[in-house]
């Protein structure tokens, strides 16, 4: 039997029970796409029957089955019970009811109010295990990574004076490397998740160079592209924007090629070019599940943690926060950058960073400050003039 509340706190003269199409108890309605890229309802159809509470007896007739948009139902009788057949359609809008309300002349009233036990999962095609890269984000696994002219070069095709980006901005973020006091600098996560992903889904070359391509990527953080398109999700932050993305790209094509950004600073740091080198992380999000209105959990590979069986974001939707276990364990966290894939596979110029590069990079923090002011100006204006051109 179903419990069931009414809308104005009253007690229900109705109960309703909830039944697979064969007739047994349901637990829990399904929303997913196991086994395939369609999402699809798990039963795809259950009865609901209704039963008169007390002496009060219903007339069936009169009763009304308000059902959740694009859902359809048609009214049935097993015996004495009489309810409806029910076909759900469509992703689920949390929290998901029913109502029986009853027309009497002109007026209806709710007799029995139902909130459905339904579980929305999704999986994208990445899998982390089978499509992990042989390397974890560690010196002792991919080696020491230094700047290389001949990475750049494949890199980025247009910057401005490109030596001197090379040797600043591009030097400070493409590192892996020993400190003189054993402490390990710098960090490839950005490339390690992209690479993983793009060859998950099959958009490398058949023939590239695995390890350059990680360097490739991680570098192109730096490209027009995608700092154009992370601008919005940096300055505008939204947890809640970032799983909507993802769960849409899945529910509309099946797949997703974004990675998700977690630990991003807020803009107005001073010291933010060290707080995205030293914090912000890069992971894959693969799978979701969502039970109720004001939560979210979404399973990434982490590559820092490639044989984990289990690493796992939760999305606070009710207050727009997330938390990530051990890097963001308060759930006070706002910002999750989630740019698509394409901004780093065609992103190959780079006239942003190497304009602001010099000041960015510059040892006086008023400097720096500057050079990550005229960098948010000049990736915002060249937004507004895309739109306009558009």
């Amino acid at each position: 039997m179903a419990s069931s509340s009414r809308g104005d706190g009253g007690r229900d003269q109705l109960s309703l029970t909830l039944l697979s199409p064969s007739g047994e108890p349901l637990a829990t309605l399904r929303y997913t796409n196991d086994g395939s890229d369609r999402f699809r309802w798990i039963p795809d159809r259950f009865r609901l029957l209704v039963t008169s509470e007390g002496d009060a007896e219903t007339e069936f007739s009169s009763l009304e089955l308000d059902l959740p948009r694009h859902w359809r139902s048609l009214p049935i009788q097993e015996g004495e019970q009489r309810g409806w057949l029910v076909f759900p359609e469509g992703p689920p809008s949390f929290p998901v009811e029913l109502r029986v309300v009853e027309h009497t002349g002109k007026t209806q009233r709710a007799l029995a109010a139902f909130a459905l036990p339904v579980r929305f999962c999704g999986r994208n095609r990445f899998d982390p295990q089978r499509d992990r890269l042989p390397w974890a984000n560690r010196i002792d696994e991919f080696g020491p990574a230094e700047p290389s002219w001949d990475t750049f070069r494949r890199t980025f095709r247009l910057t401005i004076a490109p030596r001197a980006f090379f040797r600043g901005l591009y030097r400070e973020v493409v590192q892996l490397q020993c400190d003189a006091d054993g402490g390990v600098r710098g960090g490839l996560c950005t490339g390690l998740a992209r690479a993983a992903l793009a060859r998950a889904l099959g958009r490398l070359p058949a023939v590239h160079d695995l390890r350059e391509t990680v360097l490739v990527l991680h570098g192109r953080q730096l490209s027009d592209r995608a700092l154009l398109a992370g601008l919005p999700w940096f300055l505008w932050p939204s947890p809640r924007r970032a799983y909507r993305a993802f769960v849409g790209d899945l529910l509309e094509q099946g797949w997703s090629e974004r990675c998700f950004d977690l630990n991003v600073p807020r803009p107005w740091r001073r010291d933010l070019l060290q707080a995205l080198l030293g914090q912000g992380h890069t992971v894959v999000p693969y799978a979701f599940c969502q039970e109720h209105a004001d939560e979210a959990f979404v399973w990434v590979a982490d590559p820092n943690y490639p044989d984990a069986t289990s690493t796992v974001v939760t999305i606070d939707l009710a207050r727009d926060r997330y938390a990530y276990p051990p890097l963001a364990v308060d759930g006070r966290r706002t910002t999750i950058v989630a740019v698509p894939l394409s901004a780093y596979l065609e992103g190959s110029t780079a006239i942003l960073a190497s304009l602001a590069g010099p000041l960015v990079t510059a040892p006086q923090r008023a400097v720096r400050t500057a050079g990550l002011a005229l960098l948010v100006f000049l990736a915002g204006l060249a937004v507004v003039l895309l739109r306009r051109k558009r």
